[in-house]
C-alpha cells in the first residue's frame, strides 16, 4: 500500500452516469489486476474505493458510476486538481492460476476492472472472452476497447436492445474458467455455472486496508476481509 498524491488528466462522462478518469502518479504499489485504490474526497470523511480498470506505466485509468454525495463530487473535479489515492489495495487475480483460455465476465460497474484483466491475461498469451453485460444499450461502455485487445466479446443487455438479450449468463458457453466481477446476484449466478474461477466482490470499507474488519465476509476456510484479503476469492471457497 502506497499513499500519494495523483495528477487528473481527465474526468469525462462515458455513459449515463459513468465517467472515465485518468490520472498521473506513482503506481508502483499496483501489482495485480482486481486490485482497487481509496481516494480522498475534499469534504468527505471516509475515502471511496474504486477498481483499477487500466494502467500504463504511471497513467491510471478508474471507471465510476455517479451513485451518491461522493461519486457525484468526483464527477465535478477537474483536469489539473490533484487527488490523494492509497494505491495498491487488495489481493487481485492470479493470472497463473487462469490456464489457456479464460472468460471475464463484468456486470456494470464490475467491467472496469475487466478490462485490465483481460489485457493482461492476452499479454500472457492467453485465449480471452468477454462478457458484459449492461442493463440497455445506452448503458454499453468499452465494447470497442475489449475488442481492440483482442478479446472475443459479447455484450448483453437486459431489455435486449444490444446483443445478446438477458443476462451474462445467457451468453457462457462452454466455459472452462470464469474470472468474474459485478453485483453479487450475478456473480451466485455464474458461480453456480461453473466449477472453477475467481470472483471479486464488492463490500461497503471503512479503512480499505484491513484494520476496521468492517468488510469481513465468511468463507470455508474462515472469515476473510475483502478489502485485504479480497477483492478476489477463488470459487472453492466461496460461501453464498
Amino acid at each position: 500500500m502506497k499513499q500519494s498524491l495523483f495528477l487528473i488528466l481527465h474526468n469525462k462522462p462515458i455513459a449515463p452516469d459513468v465517467y472515465e478518469m485518468t490520472l498521473r502518479g506513482d503506481t508502483g504499489a499496483i501489482t495485480a489486476p482486481g486490485q482497487f485504490v481509496q481516494i480522498r474526497l475534499p469534504g468527505f470523511y471516509l475515502r471511496r474505493p474504486i477498481s483499477v480498470c487500466d494502467l500504463e506505466e504511471d497513467r491510471l485509468t478508474i471507471i465510476y458510476k455517479v451513485v451518491g454525495k461522493g461519486t457525484a463530487a468526483m464527477a465535478r473535479l477537474q483536469a489539473g486538481q490533484r487527488l490523494d489515492l492509497l494505491t495498491g489495495l487488495g489481493n487481485g487475480y492470479d493470472l497463473a492460476a487462469c490456464g489457456r483460455d479464460v472468460t471475464v465476465i463484468g456486470g456494470g460497474a464490475g467491467v472496469p476492472p475487466m478490462y485490465y484483466l483481460a489485457k493482461k491475461l492476452i499479454e500472457s498469451g492467453a485465449n480471452v472472452t468477454a462478457i458484459l453485460g449492461f442493463q440497455s444499450k445506452n448503458d454499453v461502455f468499452y465494447e470497442e476497447r475489449f475488442r481492440s485487445l483482442g478479446a472475443q466479446t459479447l455484450v448483453t443487455t437486459v431489455d435486449g436492445s444490444r446483443g445478446v438479450p438477458g443476462f451474462v449468463t445467457d451468453a457462457m458457453q462452454n466455459v472452462r474458467y470464469v474470472c468474474a466481477c459485478g453485483p453479487e446476484p450475478m456473480l451466485k449466478a455464474v458461480w453456480d455455472r461453473v466449477n472453477a474461477g475467481q470472483f471479486s466482490f464488492e463490500e461497503r470499507m471503512g479503512c480499505g486496508f484491513g484494520a476496521c474488519m468492517g468488510c469481513t465476509c465468511e468463507t470455508k476456510y474462515g472469515n476473510k476481509r475483502i478489502c485485504k484479503d479480497g477483492p478476489v476469492l477463488r470459487w472453492e471457497e466461496i460461501v453464498w
